[in-house]
């Protein structure tokens, strides 16, 4: 499985260098343009060991009992910039819980579960708008996601019927008096990639509404305090919904009031070909006129 994960990054960045050539919609923003930032909810599933939906990493349907199962709430955000029209670079994060169960025992013990702490996910993902890089006149986007960084947490693992602790991750469990229960001590921080796929709509240009779903492979074999050779890998399901606005940090220019961006006599005529371009496109991408209804974007029109 690792394999796969690594030729889908191998793919994704080939796209991306592939798309170098296409001078019409290939060119980088300002560095004060086309900052965004979101945030996003929704919830997570596990694939590991420890698990009743048979680590599919589609685990089973919504007609099925155990897709409703060991489901968490996460929360999540991003800050990032739009490098070309189709490319964004970001510093995604998220917040959640993992658990699991299985019924078909490990070793003497016939039912066991885990859960772990609030896990911490943090990455530097790169998102491609396929459509846009297709140059298609259309404010809907479809985009593959993947990105590299770091996932911290913590887990325990207990016997379902006698409830007896049989293991955590990192270190012991010990017995915390202010949550009546027994944590692993500390955290562990380990690499992840995760790899997604979304898709967006932009009902103004600065606004975005965004689903995205795929898996966050980690460097473990501990996400579920319990080590084996059954799975390749362990990892979370994420799918999440959420929105975005785009903004520009506009600059500030102080002394020679002829540097000012607000001295009419030296701003651009519009009469150049590339500022035709860019003011048709946008600094959206979307391949339509930059015009808005809010009063954020009139500002600037």
């Amino acid at each position: 499985m690792k394999r796969y994960v690594f030729l889908i990054a191998i793919l994704l960045f080939t796209t991306a260098y592939r798309a170098y050539s296409q001078q019409d919609n290939y060119y980088f923003y300002n560095s004060f343009e086309a900052w965004e930032g979101g945030v996003n909810f929704g919830v997570n599933s596990f694939y590991g060991d420890i698990n009743d939906n048979t680590n599919k990493i589609f685990p089973a349907t919504p007609f099925q009992a155990s897709f409703y199962k060991d489901r968490h709430f996460v929360v999540g955000g991003y800050f990032g910039k739009r490098m070309t029209p189709f490319w964004t670079l970001a510093l995604d994060f998220k917040f959640g819980r993992v658990s699991g169960k299985t019924k078909y025992g490990i070793e003497e013990h016939s039912s066991v579960a885990f859960r772990t702490s609030w896990n911490t996910e943090v990455v530097v993902s790169n998102t491609l708008d396929i459509l846009s890089m297709c140059n298609l006149n259309t404010n809907w986007a479809l985009y593959p996601k993947i990105g590299f960084g770091v996932y911290a947490f913590r887990s325990k693992m207990w016997d379902v019927n006698t409830g007896e602790i049989l293991g955590a991750f990192p270190g012991e469990a010990v017995f915390n008096t202010n949550l009546n229960e027994a944590m692993a001590t500390g955290y562990r921080a380990v690499f992840a990639m995760p790899v997604m796929i979304g898709a967006s709509y932009r009902p103004l240009p600065e606004l975005r509404i965004f689903l995205e779903t795929g898996i966050t492979w980690t460097c473990t074999d501990m996400l579920d305090a319990y080590q084996s050779n059954k799975r390749g890998f362990e990892g979370v399901w994420n799918t999440m919904i959420g929105v975005s606005y785009q903004f520009d940090f506009k600059p500030y220019l102080r002394g020679n009031p002829r540097s000012n961006s607000s001295n009419d006599a030296l701003k651009d005529d519009g009469v150049t070909k590339k500022y035709k371009k860019m003011r048709y496109k946008s600094n959206l991408g979307t391949g339509k006129p930059r015009y808005s209804k809010s009063s954020a974007m009139k500002k600037h029109q």
